[in-house]
């Protein structure tokens, strides 16, 4: 940029320099001078500014090439939103789920997400791998209950995921570069809800179907975690789906993106009442995963006493 200005100051120099010139041409061929002493002296200026200024010049267009090529040699990977859709095609919510064995019974409520991720065909163009982190924030007609978590790594073989998974959403690739879930400030977001790890070069279908899930418990019915009462308490309940961000890893560099607030989907799930729970899509029998709910052919709910 500083260099394009330099040209157009330049070649104005020259065009006042080249009038003056003229001027003076006319002058001393005996025709009546058009310019007044004053203006002989600009044009002596003028010179004097178009020669020192093609030093500035030259320095100025050198430091432009210099900064050029050091951003190219950085290895600074072009970011691509690695998922180019997110879909989710059944959603159940029991609030009021019990389990255990003999020695203890667990109470509390389940919500389990199934969500459909669509690979965007340029996300490794220029990466070696990269990874997706989501929110799947739940709520009900009374306001915010809470944050699930979701992430999904692609790479290629180089880059291989030796694990994934905690609380804290934990990606480890085979080359030592470890990644944490980000949270917001004051946001509270498990990703042990759930995520997936996937070679890039295996992944054919272009999409991966995904469960995002979550079991919120406690030993004593009497007192149970407070999102369990909200559930149960909830006459519709919602999920909003949003992208925290996209990790891009090229080399030994590494690009962290943040993602807007923009909902990619929301969903309603119905109360469908005679302890039942709450539901959204139709349950197919290709999930790949035990997923609870009305639809599956379990029997109803029995809510505790």
């Amino acid at each position: 940029m500083a260099g394009r200005h330099w040209r157009v100051l330049l070649e104005n120099t020259f065009v006042l320099r080249g009038e003056l010139l003229g001027s003076f041409c006319k002058y001393y061929n005996g025709e009546k001078p058009m310019v007044e002493k004053k203006l002989i002296a600009c044009s002596i200026l003028a010179i004097a500014i178009g020669i020192a200024s093609i030093v500035p010049l030259e320095y100025l267009m050198a430091a432009e090439a210099q900064e050029n090529a050091q951003q190219a040699n950085t290895g600074m990977p072009k970011v691509e939103p690695l998922l180019s859709e997110v879909n989710i095609t059944y959603a159940y919510c029991n609030p009021d789920k019990i389990t255990g064995n003999t020695t203890m019974t667990l109470y509390g409520a389940n919500i389990q997400v199934v969500a459909n991720f669509t690979l965007n065909v340029d996300a490794l163009d220029d990466a070696d791998a990269q990874i997706e982190y989501y929110k799947f924030a739940v709520s009900s007609d009374e306001g915010p209950i809470l944050n699930m978590g979701y992430y999904i790594v692609v790479d290629f073989n180089a880059y291989s995921i030796t694990s994934i998974g905690g609380p804290e959403g934990t990606v480890t690739f085979a080359n030592g570069l470890t990644f944490k879930g980000p949270r917001g400030e004051g946001q509270d977001i498990d990703y042990g809800c759930g995520g997936q790890g996937i070679n890039y070069e295996a992944w054919k279908s272009g999409y991966s179907m995904g469960l995002v899930s979550k079991y919120i418990f406690g030993t004593d019915p009497n007192d149970l975690p407070l999102a369990v009462t909200k559930l149960r308490n909830a006459q519709t309940l919602y999920i909003d789906v949003s992208k925290i961000c996209t990790v891009t890893v090229k080399g030994n560099v590494t690009v962290t993106t943040p993602a807007t607030d923009q909902i990619l989907q929301h969903i309603a799930l119905t109360n469908i009442g005679s302890g039942f729970g709450f539901v959204y899509g139709t349950f197919a029998n290709e999930i790949p995963f035990p997923v609870e709910g009305p639809l599956t052919g379990l029997a109803p709910i029995t809510p505790s006493s």
